[in-house]
């Protein structure tokens, strides 16, 4: 199976799932309310699954060298116990409560404060949670891992802080337009004028997402522990078939009963619509799932490969934002209208997560 077998290789992956990573929520953005979310989620889940299967029949049955690239994926069959397996989807079980949480938390505060929260929260626990359990902690440098870790962590709220301070000066432009009051304040999906969640119901989504995201990957690490476990191929089937079957039984519930409250909608209406929907939302849905499959494995496999730590690759992999800024500017223009403080702040954002890949790369000793 494939397995980065040099530093440059490793390294070079990890950052494709960073890339990834930050570029899979481009389709969500395309699909817009014309789509359900929980509709468009069910469609991305079949999508990683299928992807991960696909990944493992090609990637996982080449011979390479590296730790453990002489093999197939098939030699996990046999030779690892079903503990390891259970750990596997186990973490896809966590992961995707954590994202659905992450994704609705986001629709009801906002990236200026959910950023912070969820994917702050997550980048500090799970790079120290994976690098408490990892097993080559020698094999890396801690100072430098949890420096860059910090100054990722301090980019995750620049950027936060850049994207509110972008909102209230676009707003402050449609103020003078004549339609003023019915775009002063843009509606985000799941509320409402009459039902606005509590702010301690945003606040617990949001920070138990985080948690939960930050927790996957130690069980990804320890599934994949030792010479004795699971590889990143077999681990990455069981971890997508937990997020596939979990989200058929979690999508329906929080149609019925919506996270951010209020009154939820009937399974039936949106069987309907899905049936109706325009072909092009579907792909839309798979599209994102593979892009996300493809980042997903791309950490395992960096983190795997005895050259980067699981604790190094998910830290790199966590600085994705980064790339969703740069599909922000240059690409949907999301920032156009804004002044030099914005324009100033973003590159002041991507100088700290540079910094922060560059001192979370250093740390590995290979």
């Amino acid at each position: 199976m494939f397995v980065p077998s040099s530093y440059a290789v490793a390294l070079v992956t990890a950052l494709l799932s960073m890339c990834c990573w930050g570029s899979w929520s481009n389709f969500l953005v395309a699909a817009g309310d014309k789509i359900r979310f929980e509709l468009f989620y069910i469609n991305m889940s079949a999508s990683v699954f299928l992807t991960s299967v696909a990944a493992a029949f090609t990637l996982g049955m080449v011979s390479t060298g590296g730790k453990g690239g002489e093999h197939s994926f098939l030699h996990d069959y046999g030779n690892v116990s079903m503990e390891r397996f259970l750990l596997s989807f186990l973490a896809g079980l966590v992961f995707n409560v954590a994202n659905l949480l992450l994704c609705k938390g986001i629709a009801m505060l906002g990236l200026a404060l959910a950023f912070p929260l969820c994917i702050g929260t997550a980048l500090v626990l799970g790079t120290v949670v994976t690098y408490a359990i990892q097993e080559d902690k020698a094999d890396s440098n801690a100072v430098l891992l949890f420096v860059g870790v910090f100054v990722a962590f301090a980019a995750v709220c620049a950027a936060a802080a850049v994207h509110r301070c972008k909102e209230q000066q676009l707003q402050s432009h449609r103020s003078t337009s004549a339609d003023a009051d019915e775009v002063l304040f843009e509606q985000v999906p799941g509320e409402s004028s009459s039902g606005e969640p509590s702010l301690a119901r945003k606040l617990v989504v949001c920070i138990v997402g985080g948690i939960l995201m930050g927790l996957w990957n130690p069980l990804v690490a320890l599934a994949e522990a030792g010479d004795h476990g699971v590889s990143p191929y077999s681990n990455l089937i069981f971890y997508t078939l937990a997020v596939f079957l979990s989200s058929l039984a979690i999508a329906p519930l929080i149609i019925m009963y919506p996270i951010e409250g209020g009154k939820g909608s009937e399974v039936s209406s949106a069987l309907y619509e899905y049936r109706t929907a325009n072909r092009v939302l579907h792909v839309y849905g798979f599209a994102g799932g593979l892009i996300w499959c493809l980042g997903t494995l791309a950490n395992a496999v960096a983190g795997n490969s005895g050259i980067l730590s699981s604790a190094e690759s998910y830290a790199i992999g966590q600085c994705a934002n980064m790339i969703a800024i740069f599909w922000g500017v240059f690409y949907f223009r999301e920032f156009e209208g804004t002044n030099w403080v914005v324009k100033g702040g973003l590159v002041l954002v991507c100088l700290l997560y540079v910094l922060a890949i560059a001192l979370i790369a250093l740390s590995s000793k290979a």
